[in-house]
């Protein structure tokens, strides 16, 4: 049975990133009414970022969250192109300073080490997540999973034990780690936000089970409701 695929359409990127950070705040709040901890899963890139700043100034008992990004470039927080460093600046500031972060990339250990510390890590966590937010490419990839990596349909499988995977693609010049769709189910719900009309195109066609993205894996899973936030 496929899963349950809720698809609001917003007026501007502003408004569909504020439903979005008022969606993952009222999950995690009610997470922190019933459990001690609560835990987020949120992707990178450009898309989040309006939904980081609205997110950072909810009221809410930051010091009991733990953040995890849903994949990694592997290289520093400190470089440009880190997830962890945007997360740090976009959504641990303000009231989410006192959140946690828990990172995907390791400073001195192999990378090859690096999935098997994660997996330890991310075991030991509060779970459910409280949510997962996720974006989507143009080629219909989510977190790291991308359509040209080698070990994508393993990375797919929802019942595959393995919850982090390294991935190298030819179309990606650094070597990237990122959460795999067993460990993004791991949540009673996935939020997915992307914006334009060219993701949305693919969105449409993933969900309609045509062509060949990694995103229909995540649209036709039956265990997580997925709520889609677009806007143009």
């Amino acid at each position: 049975m496929q899963t349950t695929v809720s698809f609001a359409q917003y007026r501007n990127r502003q408004a569909a990133s504020r439903a979005a950070a008022e969606c993952l705040a009222e999950l995690l709040g009610k997470d922190l009414e019933h459990r001690d901890s609560a835990s987020l899963v949120v992707s990178g890139g450009t898309t989040p970022e309006t939904c980081f700043d609205l997110l950072s100034a909810a009221a809410l008992d930051w010091a009991r969250v733990t953040i995890v990004p849903s994949d990694e470039r592997w290289v520093p927080a400190a470089d440009p192109s880190s997830n962890e460093g945007l997360i740090r600046s976009r959504l641990l500031r303000g009231k989410a300073g006192a959140a946690w972060l828990l990172p995907l990339y390791r400073p001195g250990l192999e990378a090859a080490a690096a999935p098997a510390a994660v997996e330890r890590d991310l075991r030991a966590l509060v779970q459910p997540f409280s949510a997962v937010l996720l974006g989507m490419g143009a080629d219909g990839h989510f977190a790291s999973l991308f359509p040209d990596y080698a070990g994508l349909a393993r990375a797919l499988d929802p019942a595959a034990d393995e919850r982090c995977t390294l991935v190298r693609t030819a179309g990606s010049p650094l070597l990237r780690i990122s959460l795999t769709l067993s460990a993004l189910l791991q949540t009673s719900l996935i939020a997915l936000l992307f914006f334009g009309a060219d993701k949305r195109a693919v969105f449409d066609q993933a969900l309609a089970g045509t062509g060949a993205y990694p995103v229909q894996s995540l649209l036709t899973q039956s265990a997580v409701p997925v709520t889609v936030f677009w806007a143009a």
